[in-house]
């Protein structure tokens, strides 16, 4: 069981956005009020707020209050993935893409939510076969090459990006995505980590991402 506060609250938030991303109702209505009280709109957490639990069993929020005290120094974190979650829901409700484990994951990468690219697509490669979860076992690595690249963790990142771009290529080419473009741009991204330090916010202005070929749509996918 994991007992570090940052991993506790990572880990109950993304579970949320990945029930949220696939429909489920119920947490999308919590993703709604999560993202209610990040903004300001509610000082106070709810009564579903309070009902979000971390592994060990305590909530995340206080009732009538806001961040639990034992997670009080992660405040400013859970109000960035509130935000970041509504974005990444928002896309997702208007491409119409629930239904779409690689559109979830699309989104939510677009969004910076790169743990959560994990998340949301490790369920799908566990079922897999074959060149999908050649394909799915990439997004993973993308995902996780980029959650180590934001963090700091430039060698852990540098390699994560060669695996993703090497698995991606490997892959027959899907009608509806080029996949081809953003294993060969993840590649470039490996080879300017070699080159020395990257600030952040440039390496989140230039983001590789999986985009859809013109004319195709979620519902094609």
């Amino acid at each position: 069981m994991k007992t570090h506060p940052h991993l506790l609250v990572r880990d109950v938030l993304a579970e949320l956005f990945v029930r949220a991303a696939a429909g489920a109702a119920e947490a999308l209505q919590t993703a709604d009020e999560l993202a209610a009280w990040a903004s300001g709109d509610r000082l106070a957490a709810t009564e579903r707020l309070c009902e979000l639990k971390v592994e060990d069993g305590g909530a995340l929020f206080e009732p009538g209050g806001g961040v639990a005290e034992r997670f009080a120094g992660l405040d400013a974190y859970v109000r960035d993935r509130a935000k970041r979650y509504a974005e990444a829901l928002r896309w997702i409700a208007a491409d119409a893409a629930s239904a779409s484990v690689i559109d979830r994951a699309r989104a939510a990468w677009d969004a910076g939510l790169f743990f959560e690219v994990h998340e949301v697509v490790e369920p799908a490669w566990l079922e897999a076969s074959g060149d999908q979860r050649t394909l799915l076992q990439g997004i993973i690595m993308a995902g996780a090459a980029l959650h180590h690249l934001v963090g700091g963790n430039t060698a852990g990142a540098r390699g994560l990006l060669r695996d993703a771009a090497r698995r991606l290529s490997a892959v027959p080419e899907p009608a509806d995505l080029a996949v081809g473009a953003f294993a060969s741009a993840l590649d470039a991204l490996a080879e300017r980590v070699d080159a020395g330090s990257i600030p952040l916010d440039e390496v989140l202005e230039s983001l590789p991402r999986l985009e859809r070929r013109s004319g195709t749509t979620a519902a094609e996918n």
